[in-house]
Order: structure tokens, then sequence, then C-alpha cells
């Protein structure tokens, strides 16, 4: 549903419907049924696996589209360790358990 070459464009934004919506580099659109828009980037976390032994990815979300415009969601997603810099202290617990954010335990 995106745009040929994979990449959105600012009228794209604006009138995807529902889903999930590659732009390239691990940015999406992710679009609610409700008309909700948001960025997010899917990361794989360095040395992680899943429970399937494949590696764990997870999303970090770059902020609503109606705040967040398409070129600075892609600007984000260039700045190297951006999620991790500015996201809680993000880590694994325990083998199996999903990671815990912010508060220490």
């Amino acid at each position: 549903m995106a745009a040929l070459g994979g990449k959105l464009t600012k009228k794209l934004v604006e009138n995807l419907g529902p889903g999930r919506h590659g732009d390239g580099g691990g940015l999406h659109l992710v679009v609610d049924p409700s008309g909700a828009r948001r960025w997010i980037v899917r990361v794989t976390i360095k040395g992680q696996k899943n429970l399937n032994g494949a590696p764990l990815r997870t999303d970090f979300g770059l902020g609503g589209a109606d705040l967040v415009t398409l070129n600075q969601a892609r600007e984000r997603v260039r700045i190297p360790g951006y999620p991790a810099t500015h996201s809680n202290d993000i880590r694994p617990s325990k083998p199996g358990y999903p990671a815990t954010c912010g508060a220490p335990r």
C-alpha cells in the first residue's frame, strides 16, 4: 500500500487506510481503524533472541503523525542509536519475559 519504491509521501501519510505502512529503514506509519496515525521504528536488539531463537525485534514510537512530520521521522531514524538513547531505561528481564522499562526493580 505504500508508494512505488517503498517511500511514503506527505499525501500518502494523510490518506492511507488502517494498517502498518513501511517507508524503509525500519520506519513505519501505523494507522488505527479510528484514523489515529503514529510513527514507529522497528529495530533488532543486538545479541537478544526471542523464544523461537530468532533475533529479537521491537518497535519504538517516534510520535504521532500530527506532531511528527514524515521528514522528522526519517531524520530520527537516521540518528545512530536514537530509540535506545531517547527511551526510558529499556532492558531485558528474565529470559522469556517481556522487557522492563523505566522503573528500577
